[in-house]
């Protein structure tokens, strides 16, 4: 793994709310790369969860640090601008 993209890794740990969990990043078609977060401690229900978020990036490394950028409003109390 690439110095920054570690780095980037380690930024979107430390910006992860308490009792958050956060997928692998992926590829989509179409070449995006895309992931997954979601508040474990939410009341499980049918339908989409009300504390989730996805973040999207033209590379893995961008995907991840708006992850991070996102996570980092979210626990700050804040919704993240789109």
């Amino acid at each position: 793994m690439p110095l920054d993209l570690e780095d980037t890794w380690a930024e979107l740990h430390a910006a992860t709310p308490p009792g958050w969990f956060v997928g692998r990043s992926g590829q989509r078609h179409g070449g995006q790369w895309a992931m997954y977060a979601f508040d474990t401690t939410e009341k499980a229900h049918i339908g989409r969860r009300s504390r989730e978020w996805t973040a999207v990036g033209d590379t893995e490394a961008e995907c991840v640090r708006e992850m991070a950028r996102c996570l980092r409003e979210i626990g700050g109390g804040r919704t993240p601008p789109e």
